[in-house]
């Protein structure tokens, strides 16, 4: 008795699917009507995090000039500092007119060293080199604000 009940209730749920499909059809001009959203839900925007996730997979960030070769630490001329909760250095390399903006964190260049502090007079960047014994070891070299 308990099978055939639920086969009744399986088949019936089967019919009520192909139904849907039929209520709708040559009523409405809309391809799929059963398929639109529930017009008394609030619509999903996607969050920040997605809208992050994107566009780091489009690779679109900024427009702001990325160092590309080797940076020799002489040639760096800091330009300015701006102070606050997101710290950021302008700097500029060599006789170059292009001004890069980089964070806290960031590397000069591609392997060069990592910007370890941002400070009102200048910058601390921080180089791991191997010593002569093989061992692994941070150089910190201070930049000052240069005109």
């Amino acid at each position: 008795m308990k099978l055939l009940v639920l086969c009744i209730l399986f088949a019936q749920s089967f019919y009520t699917l192909g139904a849907i499909n039929d209520i709708f059809e040559g009523k409405t001009s809309i391809e799929d009507p059963a398929g639109l959203r529930d017009p008394f839900q609030p619509p999903k925007f996607p969050s920040q995090a997605q809208k992050r996730r994107s566009q780091a997979n489009e690779g679109v960030w900024n427009n702001q000039e990325k160092l590309e070769g080797p940076v020799d630490l002489e040639d760096i001329k800091i330009t300015g500092v701006l102070i606050g909760t997101n710290r950021r250095v302008v700097l500029k390399v060599g006789d170059d007119s292009t001004a890069y903006t980089l964070r806290e964190g960031e590397t000069v260049g591609p392997l060069g060293p990592e910007i370890k502090a941002i400070l009102p007079g200048g910058i601390i960047l921080a180089e791991k080199i191997n010593n002569i014994y093989g061992e692994p070891e941070y150089i910190e070299t201070v930049i000052p604000i240069s005109n």
